[in-house]
């Protein structure tokens, strides 16, 4: 059963579908001593999932956001709603199923490297059918989000804003390979990791992997590398674009580019050219890097202004700043 869905005069900045999950994240001692307990600095749980914690540094920055999703009546579910709630996400259109729950994935993080691995687990998984996706919603949105996990919800999540204004945002990772590229034209917006471009590219170096994936969609085209930055296809000049991380003393790469996505996203909402976006996107990531969780450093509007530092472009500072007073 859904639960109620908005009037159109209280239509969405975002909209997300794909995976939703709970997160267990520890960052590992120096030493392990196996067969034994031992106290952590950093153990914690929250909401994660690409477009879950995409969606959640949309809200946070003061955008009507919501979540397509089916949960249930148990405690992972519940987890959800709560993170949900303190982030601003909107429940309202969630589809109640007591017998689905979110995925829950156990991360683990390096303490040299601050990289993560990450074990998922999703048993009882609730997957958003094709009939639970709100295309009167969509339609009526600025923003979709969506991910390669679930391609039958994506698939019609993008249906549903063909012909419309709604921009969509695709956070593509794996997934079949004909499909991914079959609905890779359905987008207005990809932001694909590296790797996921090279897949469907067969293209490796990254200005030619980004240019061939420009040749697969009409829409604008990135490709992320974590540390290394991220490349873009502008089309109006016919020449790539880079844009580099701000450094950070890195703690975890949970969520770094699920942060990317956020800050693209407001640079779309807020109608900033294609280099503001990849830099609000760089500077979310790099935020997300410095604390354990994906979603932890994530600002609200209010702490805009707390995203300033000297490298950062004096147009995007005058944004912040902007963003910060609203």
């Amino acid at each position: 059963m859904k639960s109620n869905s908005p009037s159109p005069e209280t239509s969405f900045d975002l909209i997300a579908v794909g995976l939703n999950a709970v997160d267990v994240l520890v960052r590992l001692p120096s030493e392990i001593k196996h067969d034994d307990k031992q106290f952590v600095d950093d153990l914690m749980i929250q909401g994660g999932a690409p477009v879950g914690s995409g969606s959640a540094g949309v809200a946070r920055m003061g955008y009507r956001t919501a979540f397509v999703s089916r949960l249930g009546d148990n405690t992972l579910s519940a987890i959800c709603l709560e993170e949900y709630r303190t982030s601003g996400v909107s429940a309202d259109l969630v589809v109640r199923d007591e017998r689905s729950r979110p995925a829950i994935a156990l991360v683990e993080i390096d303490p040299e490297t601050s990289a993560r691995t990450v074990f998922i687990q999703m048993d009882n998984y609730g997957y958003v059918k094709p009939e639970d996706v709100p295309a009167s919603e969509i339609a009526a949105a600025k923003v979709l989000l969506v991910d390669s996990y679930d391609l039958d919800a994506t698939e019609a999540a993008l249906n549903a804003a063909q012909g419309t204004p709604c921009r969509t945002v695709l956070d593509f990772e794996a997934g079949d390979k004909e499909r991914m590229t079959r609905l890779l034209a359905l987008g207005t917006d990809a932001i694909l990791p590296l790797a996921s471009a090279r897949h469907l590219t067969g293209r490796d170096a990254p200005e030619e992997a980004v240019k061939a994936l420009a040749e697969m969609t009409e829409g604008q085209v990135i490709a992320t590398d974590g540390i290394n930055g991220s490349w873009a296809w502008d089309r109006a000049s016919e020449s790539i674009r880079t844009q580099a991380v701000f450094p950070v003393p890195a703690m975890d790469s949970t969520g770094c580019g699920d942060a990317y996505h956020a800050g693209y996203i407001i640079g779309l909402l807020e109608g900033w050219d294609l280099q503001l976006r990849m830099e609000m996107g760089s500077l979310l990531a790099s935020r997300v890097a410095s604390q354990v969780g994906g979603r932890t450093a994530l600002p609200f509007r209010k702490e805009a202004d707390s995203l300033l530092r000297p490298d950062v472009s004096d147009k995007l500072q005058s944004h912040l700043k902007a963003l910060a007073e609203r």
